[in-house]
Order: structure tokens, then C-alpha cells, then sequence
């Protein structure tokens, strides 16, 4: 059997010889992708400025890359059948992930018309108070075979008894500047006995060797008038000089008569800022994107969380005269049926977590404002069928939307839980173009 590695080589020689005119920034062979795929060197600003979605022909499909096959779900998508594809129990995870993978996040490239996969991961090594999340680094050139970097982690927690990320380094989002060549990464820092869950910043010339901010922990809403606290989950876009940046925060109820009340007003809500250098942010943190209800019955009732937006136009699959309010940016989210806080019985902090997690989408004309739901009903993406899906990462690639995301998975060898990273794909434009008109002439009337 051809390996997927043989024959993503082959596929990216055909789109280069499909491919007239480009213009390479750096000069990289067949040969070194190779070697980046086996040795996981680093790639920094060398990328091509040629777009693969122009290529009529031979352009690299994911079908023809995987080992495995994709099983159809519901509604034109289909989940990836060798899964995970990338969790706790591999036979390259380190000592320090060996417990669980948690949140991360992907920047998808391209090099010679192919995508390509940069990932930055959450890794704990056992659940005692000396256990906390680390990050590490992996690669991949097809998007479910993926390669650890030695040096993991590549990102520790902070060393001081004081340090905002004593106890834990979870990934948040990671975003590049193409115009500066550098890796910003936005991170929760948890310290148990001090200030709670926090947020962090740091900046890398190559996603391995990471420069933690100086002013961290930094907090996104304190030039903003936002009613959303606490960052869990981000994504952000690099455009035309600065950093979209939409973050999932926790929301109250104000004004309630006692501290029950108040813990069960909690929700998880979408906002919107955006910065330069990743410190400093602007923007008033509006909300964007909300919870349909408290005790409803809607799978994201009480929190929609954890963006991931991705860019396409109509102009992109070939469409004429775009209008200035069709769907531009769209965005994979996490709903969450119940999120629910509770005091800790030790301290003055407060516990939060979510039960019956399922995937969402939306998508505006604009990043700032204009966000409407696809749908009231989950995207059908559920590798364990016990509402554990989370943390989305969706890229358009080739004419489909590709989502990694989080989940619960069943070991075969002793029936045991792991966790892990799982793969859906569907066409795209998604086949709802009802839904998506009733959502434009909705933004008319809004406006």
C-alpha cells in the first residue's frame, strides 16, 4: 500500500505542475517538505502566495491522502473512521500528555498549492495538584497524520509560586503574522491558590521556541465595556495589519439577591475585539453571539463557546457580483446545553463546566457584528454519541469545510475512554441555502 505520506507527494508534484505562474518567498524543494514531515523542522514565514483553491485540476484532496475512509452522518457530512486521529494514548505522546488532550488549535497553510497543519496542543500528565496542562507542538500534511515535535512541550507551565500559570498552560488560540513572520499564542494560565483562570499571551519566530509576555496576565475587556469576564476560548484572524479576535467569556445575570442565584446565571457568550500586537486590544467586546436560553432545551441553551472562523466569499467557488451582506466569515462554536458554576468549598474561587457539548455554526457578512445561527439543531459531528464534542477548528480546503475537534473516544484494546481529536468534513457552501438567505434578508431588516 502506497503510504499517505508517498501519496501526498505525489498530488502536491501534480498541482505544481499544474501551476504557471507563483511566487515563492523562500525556496522549498519536494525534497524538504519531506524531510519537515519526518525531521518536524519549524516553518515560519515560508509559505507560498499561490491560493490552491484557483487549481482546476490535481489539487490536493483529503480523500486522496487518508489512510482511512470518512462515514456519512447527516446532511452531507461525514466523520473520519480511524479516529482519533490525534489523543493521549499514541505511540509518540510524551509522559507529560500521557492523562489527556484538551484544547488546542491549528493553522492550516499552504506550501505549493497543499495544505498543510501546524498544531498547538494541551497535554496533562495525571489529574494530582503537580499535573497541570502544558503545550505542545505537532505537524502534519494531511490533517490526520500527525508528527510531535521533540522539544515538547513547548510551552511549561510558570515555575514561581506567584506565576499566573503555576498550575496549568492551556492553549487558547494560535495566529500568525504573515507581514512579521511571528506566532502569537493566547493561553489560559490557572493558579490554583491565587487569582483563579487567567489569560496569557506570548509570541514564537517558529511555534517551538515561545517568549511569554512580560505583562502577562492580561485582561482583553479592560479598555471595553463588555459584559463578558474571563477568556476560555478564542480564535483570531491576521488581516490588513491587525488580529480579529473573537473570545468566549462568561457572562452573569447582575442584580440577583443571593450567590446561588448568581452562580446560576452563568452563561458562556461570544465577543468581539481585536488587536495589533496581541496585548493590547481594542473594541467595545460587544457580544456577537449568544446562549439561546437558561434552561432551555437547545443544544447551546445555556453557552455558545470556543470560535473558530474561517474566511470564504462568494467570489471563492466561482460566484459573480457578491453582495456586500452575503456570509464572508463563517464560525464553528461549542454549545453547551448546561454550564454550571459552583463555589469551591477551599477558596473564594468559582468551579465552572458544561454538560451536553455539541457543535455549532454561523456565520456574518462582517467580524465584528451581523452573526446569525445556521441552525437551531447541532452540526452532526459526534464520534462518541454522548454530547462530548468540543473545541472546533474548521478551515474551507478544496471545496469542503474540514472541522477538527474535541471528543471522548473508545479504546479497543480495553474499552477505556480517551481523549482525543476527531475529523468531519461536508461540501461546501453547506447545502442550506434556504437558511442562508432567510439569514441575509434577517441582516437586512436588522439594518
Amino acid at each position: 500500500m502506497t503510504s499517505p505520506v508517498r501519496r501526498h507527494e505525489t498530488a502536491i508534484t501534480n498541482a505544481i505542475a499544474r501551476v504557471v505562474e507563483f511566487d515563492i518567498r523562500c525556496d522549498i524543494n519536494r525534497a524538504l517538505l519531506t524531510a519537515i514531515a519526518i525531521a518536524i523542522i519549524p516553518l515560519s514565514g515560508c509559505e507560498s502566495d499561490y491560493s490552491y483553491r484557483e487549481l482546476i485540476e490535481d489539487r490536493v484532496d483529503i480523500r486522496d491522502v487518508a489512510e482511512c475512509q470518512f462515514s456519512e452522518t447527516a446532511e452531507g457530512w461525514e466523520q473520519y473512521s480511524c479516529v482519533p486521529i490525534f489523543s493521549s494514548v499514541d505511540p509518540d505522546a510524551g509522559a507529560w500528555e500521557r492523562f489527556r488532550i484538551d484544547d488546542f488549535d491549528i493553522i492550516q497553510r499552504e506550501i505549493f498549492g497543499a495544505p498543510f497543519y501546524q498544531m498547538w496542543y494541551s497535554g496533562s500528565s495525571g489529574d494530582g495538584p503537580n499535573d497541570g496542562y502544558e503545550i505542545g507542538y505537532a505537524l502534519s500534511m494531511d490533517g490526520v497524520e500527525w508528527h510531535r515535535h521533540p522539544y515538547n512541550p513547548v510551552l511549561q507551565r510558570g515555575t514561581q509560586p506567584g506565576s499566573f500559570d503555576r498550575d496549568d498552560a492551556n492553549v487558547g488560540c494560535v495566529a500568525f503574522d504573515g507581514d512579521s513572520g511571528v506566532f502569537h499564542l493566547w493561553y489560559t494560565g490557572t493558579n490554583g491558590s491565587g487569582i483563579g483562570t487567567t489569560f496569557g499571551h506570548a509570541t514564537s519566530p517558529d511555534g517551538v521556541h515561545w517568549t511569554k509576555n512580560l505583562l502577562n496576565p492580561i485582561d482583553v475587556f479592560r479598555n471595553s465595556n463588555s459584559l463578558l469576564s474571563r477568556v476560555w476560548g478564542c480564535d483570531a484572524l491576521y488581516e490588513d495589519g491587525l488580529f480579529h479576535f473573537w473570545v468566549g467569556g462568561i457572562a452573569w445575570e447582575e442584580g440577583q439577591g443571593n450567590v446561588q442565584d448568581f452562580l446560576s446565571s452563568a452563561k458562556y457568550n461570544i465577543g468581539y475585539l481585536s488587536t495589533s500586537d496581541g496585548t493590547t486590544f481594542e473594541g467595545d467586546g460587544d457580544i456577537i453571539l449568544e446562549h439561546t436560553e437558561i434552561d432551555g432545551p437547545t443544544f447551546d441553551a445555556e453557552g455558545v463557546h470556543k470560535p473558530s472562523v474561517f474566511v470564504f466569499r462568494p467570489e471563492d467557488s466561482g460566484e459573480a457580483g457578491a453582495a456586500s451582506t452575503d456570509p464572508a466569515y463563517w464560525m464553528l462554536y461549542a454549545g453547551y446545553n448546561q454550564v454550571i458554576a459552583e463555589q469551591d468549598p477551599f477558596s473564594s474561587l468559582i468551579n465552572i463546566r458544561s454538560e451536553g457539548q455539541r457543535l455549532g455554526m454561523a456565520n456574518s457578512p462582517w467580524p465584528n457584528e451581523g452573526w446569525l445561527k445556521l441552525s437551531d439543531d447541532p452540526v452532526p459531528l459526534d464520534f462518541s454519541g454522548s454530547d462530548t464534542a468540543d473545541n472546533p477548528r474548521a478551515f474551507f480546503i478544496n471545496g469542503r469545510v474540514h472541522v477538527f475537534f474535541s471528543d471522548n473516544f473508545v479504546d479497543p484494546l480495553d474499552g477505556s475512554s480517551i481523549s482525543g481529536i476527531g475529523l468531519g468534513i461536508s461540501p461546501f457552501p453547506l447545502g442550506s441555502s434556504a437558511e442562508t438567505t432567510g439569514a441575509n434578508s434577517a441582516l437586512e431588516d436588522r439594518r
